[in-house]
């Protein structure tokens, strides 16, 4: 594996734990995946608030120094017209922007990625964190850019976030 590799899939795991704990104080009790296949789907970060009986919230991590638009358009198309069986959108769903490199600016999206991250009826937002792994203050380096906003819920996605819960061991969670 080269050093390149290694240094961008630290940066993954890096984000991916900074997303957790963003969730982690964002949601009430909490059950978080990491690496998740949900709905047929890979994702990085899936959390299921309230012990695993709440909301479903899909993070996908994008990349700063890659084509970021594009990878964002990805993620919006599975809003406008997600393929099956993904169908089944959760509840909120987040693309996290990461920063891996200092003098990096924000980033700032589109006008056309604003617009397509609602959903076609307008109920349900996509929303874009950003991570900062440059910045030593773990409290810091996740924020919002544009907030997410619940889409509609389902009995399938219901039925499906049970599922997950009963059959997988969460990355994190509360134990009593």
């Amino acid at each position: 594996m080269s050093s390149i590799q290694m240094m961008h899939d630290l940066g993954r795991g890096r984000a991916k734990n900074a997303v957790q704990d963003y969730l982690i104080h964002k949601l009430l009790f909490p059950k978080v995946y990491l690496d998740a296949e949900f709905n047929g789907k890979k994702v990085d970060v899936l959390a299921i608030d309230r012990e695993g009986t709440g909301d479903v919230h899909a993070v996908y991590i994008v990349y700063q120094g890659t084509n970021v638009e594009n990878a964002l358009e990805t993620v919006v198309a599975n809003i406008v017209a997600p393929p099956p069986p993904a169908k089944i959108l959760p509840h909120f769903l987040y693309a996290a922007v990461v920063n891996n490199g200092p003098g990096a600016s924000k980033y700032v999206p589109s006008e056309q990625i604003i617009q397509r991250s609602f959903a076609e009826d307008g109920v349900g937002r996509m929303g874009i964190l950003y991570v900062d792994l440059c910045d030593d203050d773990p409290k810091f380096q996740v924020r919002v850019i544009l907030k997410a906003e619940r889409f509609r819920s389902s009995k399938e996605i219901v039925e499906l976030a049970d599922r997950f819960v009963a059959e997988h061991t969460a990355n994190w969670e509360i134990r009593e």
